[in-house]
């Protein structure tokens, strides 16, 4: 499974390098019933094929084609692009997340998201831990003085949002939630927290590498509502807010 989630990362990024058109191009619709952009339609049609050459039965479920029955018992969870809106505006940070279990994003066992435009590589199993690049990696130990989040912020956010912002010292909003969870697992930043209205909220494609990769890096993932441990089912109608931490610490100076 690690060596077919890094050929899909790799078939991935050969095919968004190679892209000459118009990123932000209308190339369809969804399976949500919302507009496909071009380049989502690249990186999504790169990862169907690899699995049509390679004769995996994986099943598929994918922001662009929906749920792909192709007679798995398993199902690959892919966010073609996770970051759109940063790749079409020439924003270098946005990712392709892939990951692999069986009907929820608590049965997720291999995880990997890919930062495009750098090339770097974060990969995760359960209980085998998180690692970016072939190292290692861990949350960082909360220090109030030194705090760091990344906060969803904007017209759909909550107002809680901006209290969260305030309470750190450093707050950023990076517009890719794969690769934010992946900056709370490596210890780049202390919390992502994303709360916002219904239609804006989390789909499972969005987090499930994610999440893995916060959990087996030391970190938590839950729901800011009830605190509780963060699941989501494979579907694209579910939709979460989420609080990630790499040290509960963090959760004392959340409003």
């Amino acid at each position: 499974m690690k060596d077919l989630l890094f050929a899909l990362g790799d078939a991935v990024a050969r095919a968004v390098a190679s892209f000459g058109g118009d990123p932000g191009a209308v190339a369809g619709t969804g399976a949500s019933g919302a507009p496909t952009q071009a380049i989502d339609k690249v990186a999504e049609d790169a990862v169907l094929r690899h699995l049509d050459e390679t004769g995996s039965d994986l099943n598929v479920l994918s922001e662009e084609a929906g749920f792909v029955d192709r007679g798995g018992e398993r199902t690959l969870v892919v966010d073609p692009v996770d970051g759109t809106y940063n790749a079409v505006r020439g924003i270098p940070f946005y990712a392709t997340s892939l990951a692999v279990g069986n009907d929820r994003l608590s049965t997720v066992t291999h995880a990997l998201v890919r930062h495009l435009p750098h090339g770097d590589t974060y990969y995760a199993e359960m209980g085998g831990g998180a690692f970016r690049n072939g190292g290692r990696v861990r949350t960082r130990p909360f220090e109030e003085k030194d705090s760091f989040f990344s906060v969803y912020l904007g017209h759909m956010a909550r107002p809680e949002s901006y209290d969260v912002a305030r309470a750190a010292r450093r707050v950023r909003s990076l517009g890719s939630a794969a690769l934010d969870l992946c900056a709370v697992a490596c210890g780049a930043t202390d919390l992502y927290y994303m709360s916002a209205r219904e239609e804006a909220r989390l789909r499972v494609i969005d987090i499930a590498a994610g999440v893995l990769l916060v959990r087996e890096a030391g970190g938590f993932v839950e729901s800011p509502e009830d605190g509780r441990e963060l699941d989501l089912p494979f579907t694209l109608k579910a939709r979460t807010n989420l609080v990630a931490v790499g040290d509960r610490k963090a959760l004392a100076v959340v409003p």
